[in-house]
């Protein structure tokens, strides 16, 4: 969301001294604020319409102290002074463990107050109040909670009814349109993806505790999601690793515990092959799956698995059984053969990721060379079982996938 800002002079400490007028335009000075009477002004403000704009506004002048409002992805949402300074999501992670809002200085050396307002589970934001802030400002920060989510609350109504119609859009593109290609294209643009231009299928991953956090933060995401199964299905364009990561990063910092995995299928420049896409990138997430440690996995990335997706599933069994077959019933033959290839013919490498004794090694080597009548490492053969492998880790997560 783009940062928002008001008009004003202001100091580079952060204080604003409050201005009020009376009917003549004379100036006076009214009785400050309690706790509870900011506390039902505005949450009557957000019940009202208003934004968090306006409640920044409110809560300024009444401490005469610049507010700023910041996502749970450390962008800025809302803001009383021109400060664009952004937080790491993980800076924003720690203050909402804190039990009483710490002080913390931005990028740009501003230093404030945080605030952590969740709505219900959900993590919401922070509220940064200038330093210095006194005990009585400080109880008034704390009044602004429940305001600044009711708003957030009535934004998520908000996102949800606008991301109807384009999840339709997104489950059409995945499962194949029946419209015309002209008319898919142009009901794309009116949400600002462009379906004859280089683009791709991306889905994000969530398996985490936070998962009414996660169907909200899908939601809140600039382009059009389809939600299915704790996933979000979208087109992406541009830089697609740069997107994923900004995107992946920004959730991950909405939900919190768990994590977030994010996927992409292969670029396509034609909406007749964005269901294409859209099945590889759902192959693509299930080899991250696999990977531990991970986040992250485009389709380019594949390498040898990126080939092999063009190749029908039943000729990749057929393959698989011929240079594998005297192994598939023996699982920790298969284990030792990756790692034994992986690392080149390292016994004491195979031995530590295996967690098994270097002469135990050995005796399996022996095994899968009887059992497959070849050295491994021969390079031609090398070459084809590796080949197998990686054919049988698409196997396994064709077998897995839904409907």
């Amino acid at each position: 969301m783009d940062r928002l800002s008001v008009e004003g002079d202001l100091g580079r400490s952060g204080t604003r001294p409050a201005r009020r007028r009376d009917g003549s335009g004379a100036a006076r000075r009214r009785a400050p604020a309690t706790a509870a009477e900011l506390a039902a002004a505005l949450n009557q403000m957000a019940l009202g319409g208003e934004d968090w704009r306006a409640l920044l506004e409110r809560i300024s002048q009444e401490t005469g102290r610049d507010a700023r409002l910041i996502g749970v992805h450390g962008g800025v949402f809302a803001a009383t002074d021109d400060g664009d300074a952004v937080m790491s999501p993980a800076e924003v992670a720690r203050i909402f463990a804190e039990p009483e809002p710490p002080t913390v200085t931005l990028e740009d050396g501003w230093s404030a107050r945080a605030l952590a307002v969740w709505a219900g589970q959900r993590r919401v934001g922070l509220v940064l109040l200038a330093e210095p802030v006194d005990e009585r400002m400080l109880t008034l920060l704390k009044a602004c909670s429940t305001a600044v989510a009711i708003v957030a609350v009535r934004r998520d109504a908000a996102a949800t009814a606008t991301a109807e119609t384009a999840s339709r859009l997104i489950d059409e593109l995945r499962f194949g349109a029946l419209r015309g290609t002209d008319e898919l294209t142009r009901t794309a643009a009116r949400f600002g993806l462009r379906l004859d231009e280089p683009h791709a299928a991306a889905v994000f991953a969530y398996d985490g505790p936070n998962q009414r956090t996660w169907s909200t933060a899908l939601s809140w995401l600039e382009m059009p999601v389809h939600q299915h199964e704790g996933k979000g299905w979208t087109v992406l364009s541009g830089d697609l690793g740069r997107e994923i990561t900004r995107i992946r990063v920004r959730l991950q910092g909405m939900v919190g515990d768990g994590t977030v995995l994010a996927a992409t299928g292969p670029v396509v420049s034609d909406p007749r092959e964005t269901s294409r896409s859209f099945r590889d990138a759902e192959v693509v997430l299930g080899l991250l799956r696999r990977r531990t440690g991970e986040t992250e996995l485009l389709h380019s990335e594949l390498g040898l698995a990126q080939l092999l997706l063009a190749v029908p599933p039943d000729r990749l069994e057929a393959f698989v059984e011929q240079q594998l077959g005297p192994i598939l019933d023996r699982p920790e033959l298969v284990l030792t053969l990756d790692a034994w290839l992986a690392t080149r013919g390292s016994r004491a490498s195979v031995a530590e990721m295996l967690h098994l004794h270097r002469n135990s090694v050995g005796y399996r080597v022996g095994q899968l060379r009887q059992l497959l009548g070849a050295d491994p490492l021969d390079p031609e053969t090398a070459h084809r079982l590796r080949t197998a492998l990686t054919a049988r880790e698409l196997l396994e997560v064709f077998s897995q996938r839904g409907p």
